[in-house]
Order: structure tokens, then C-alpha cells, then sequence
């Protein structure tokens, strides 16, 4: 049977958004060769997630007055400190996303996967001042052992999963965990694995499924949407005039809309939900 989960306050969507801040030290998404070594091009082009994309997201959700959740690794928040203090300050949470976004954790151990998490979590806290309570592997590509170290760790919701709609509680390492799925409402990523999504189109899709989602929401089974963005591209004048697009068609069905952080999803299901 499809589930259902009733949002605080009886709202019909629950809306999050995403920001994926991520470093890299061979090779970025964005590559015109395959060449020995680093590829400089394409770490340049995703150093400009960092260096300028992701202070124009911070000045969209600022006019807005909407939190995101920022997928950061390790090593952007080594490279960009600044912009990791003031993503903090600013109210958005972070969750960690591995050290680098090349390094997948279905490239290691499970002893590498828990001293990768560790100094990826380590670095979060000590340069925001707070220890991130969420995780999402890069492309979500985790193994059987990822979701069990991470409850072991201390993290209360993971990302890695597309199984549903809703949120929901597992067990894993003897402890529950929450599950909030991937959504792709709208994802930055087909601008670079099918080229050529203009901003007007990123708009019209999210607002497309955002308007069903809404039906549905009305017709009683309340829904969930996110829009997630890549600072190095969503960060980019041209999709991130749609991202803005995305945050303000979001705040004008206010009435509807739960606005919640992903660590408070988490909590309400977790006190909520078996």
C-alpha cells in the first residue's frame, strides 16, 4: 500500500531545497576529455560552486527568507570556510557528503567509509560549530554497510535512497534512522548529462510537478518536493534565475507549505513514526 505521511499542522507539501557544494581533485561533473592527472578545466569549473554560485544561492534564499540543506564534502568546506560559516550563520543546514565528491563509497571498505565520514563530519563542525546530523553520498552511491556506520556515528537522516515519496524510519546499526528519498522534482544535473536545459524549462518542470503534487496534497494524501541545485551550475546566472523562480512559486502557496530542514524532518518522523 502507497504511504502516507500527515505533515505538521495539517500542510499539504512539505518543501525543501538542495545545494550540493562540492570540491573535487581530479575532475569536476563538467569535462570535455578524459585525460591522465588532473583534469584543471573541469576542477575550475566546479571551483566556481565555491568561489561565486554558491553566494548568489545564499542571496536568493536570503530574499526569500528560505533555509536549504547544503550537501557539502569535506573538502569544500576546507577550500571555502567563509562560505561554510556563513551558510551556518545564515540558518542552512549541513550535511555531510563525503570528503570529496570523486571518492564514492562504493569505492571503499567499510573501515574507509567510517574514517571518511568521521573526517567529513569532523571538519563540518569545526569550522561551522555545529556537527551535521544528515548525510548524502555522492550520487547517493552508498553501500549495504553505509546506512549502519552512519546510525553508528550519530546521524539521525539519510539521502542516499529514491525507494518513496514520503520520509520514513528503518533500523540499521541497532539504531533508527530516517530516510528522506531523493526526489528529482528538479536537478540541476540534466544541464550537464543531457545539455541544453534552458532556465525556462528548468522552471515550467519543477512547477509542472509541483502543481500535481499540490492535486494530490488536495485530494488528501499530502506530498513533498524538493528542488536541488549544484553550486557550480545552479549557482550560474541562467539557472539560478530559475532556482529563484522555483523559491518564490514555493512562497506564494505559503498557506500550504511545511518549510522544514531536513534534520527537522527527521526529528518529526523519528518521535513520530515506528
Amino acid at each position: 500500500m502507497r504511504r502516507t505521511v500527515k505533515w505538521p499542522g495539517g500542510k499539504k507539501i512539505c518543501a525543501t531545497f538542495t545545494v550540493a557544494l562540492e570540491a573535487y581533485t581530479l575532475h569536476g561533473h563538467f569535462k570535455t576529455l578524459d585525460i591522465k592527472g588532473p583534469n584543471l578545466f573541469s576542477i575550475s569549473h566546479a571551483d566556481y560552486g565555491g568561489n561565486a554560485g554558491i553566494w548568489r544561492i545564499m542571496e536568493i534564499l536570503e530574499r526569500y527568507k528560505a533555509r536549504a540543506t547544503i550537501d557539502i564534502n569535506g573538502l569544500a568546506v576546507e577550500k571555502w570556510p567563509e562560505a561554510t560559516k556563513a551558510l551556518h550563520a545564515a540558518g542552512h543546514e549541513l550535511a555531510g557528503h563525503a570528503w570529496t565528491n570523486e571518492v564514492k563509497m562504493v569505492m571503499l571498505s567499510p573501515e574507509e567509509q567510517r574514517a571518511d565520514i568521521r573526517r567529513t563530519t569532523e571538519i563540518i563542525e569545526r569550522v561551522s560549530g555545529k556537527r551535521p546530523v544528515g548525510w548524502v553520498s555522492p550520487g547517493g552511491n552508498h553501500t549495504a554497510e553505509t546506512l549502519s556506520i552512519l546510525a553508528e556515528e550519530g546521524y539521525t537522516w539519510c539521502g542516499d535512497r529514491c525507494d518513496d515519496d514520503p520520509p520514513y524510519v528503518t533500523e540499521a546499526g541497532g539504531r533508527r534512522i530516517c530516510i528522506i528519498p531523493k526526489h528529482w522534482f528538479f536537478n540541476d544535473l540534466r544541464a550537464w548529462n543531457g545539455g541544453g536545459l534552458s532556465g525556462a524549462e528548468a522552471f515550467q518542470s519543477f512547477k509542472y510537478s509541483f502543481d500535481y503534487v499540490l492535486e494530490e496534497a488536495k485530494r488528501g494524501r499530502p506530498g513533498r518536493i524538493d528542488a536541488l541545485v549544484h553550486a557550480e551550475l545552479g549557482g550560474r546566472p541562467y539557472i539560478a534565475h530559475a532556482f529563484e523562480q522555483m523559491v518564490a512559486y514555493c512562497k506564494q502557496h505559503e498557506e500550504h507549505i511545511w518549510f522544514a530542514s531536513r534534520e527537522e524532518i527527521a526529528d518529526y518522523m523519528l518521535n513520530t513514526h515506528a
